[in-house]
């Protein structure tokens, strides 16, 4: 087996999907992310990282057929373990990293990665819940504890 390989068509399909229903400003870059699997997951501060999106170093220009703006990188041994709304979800917080604007002055697309709005751990959430306010909502609107919680240790429906 490879240590990486291209994602197939079933992946594209779930990532088109999510872009034309989620994320309408990647539909201008749609055709330069690359997404691609790992065969081994790596670990962050003893965290598994089951996928990480980042910029499309400049050089891939040189060396392939297109010019990408994105890298989706996937870890292919936990991917086999996910359930297929686990495999969407992760598919749709990497999407979320991309973020694309378009240039008043020229128009281009600049894209950047995004840092996730939400950090927390877990023993601050079982003993806190979930205090922070969102820029949009009232504090009424945070999700309670026992919500997270039993969607975070819901065992994943296998596919």
């Amino acid at each position: 087996m490879a240590d990486t390989w291209e994602a197939g068509k079933d992946i594209w399909e779930i990532v088109q999907d999510l872009i034309s229903k989620h994320h309408p400003t990647l539909a201008m870059v749609d055709k330069e992310i690359a997404i691609i699997f790992k065969e081994k997951a790596s670990k962050t501060g003893g965290q598994v990282v089951l996928g990480k999106s980042s910029r499309a170093p400049g050089v891939l220009k040189l060396l392939g057929k297109a010019e990408y703006k994105f890298i989706i990188e996937l870890a292919g041994d936990e991917w086999t373990t996910l359930a297929d709304n686990q495999r969407v979800a992760l598919l749709d917080h990497c999407l979320c990293a991309c973020n694309v604007e378009e240039d008043e002055k020229t128009g281009e697309p600049k894209c950047s990665i995004r840092a996730p709005e939400v950090s927390f751990f877990w023993k601050e959430l079982e003993r806190n819940g979930d205090w922070r306010t969102r820029p949009e909502q009232s504090e009424a609107g945070a999700m309670d504890v026992e919500s997270v919680i039993d969607i975070a240790n819901s065992p994943p429906a296998k596919s």
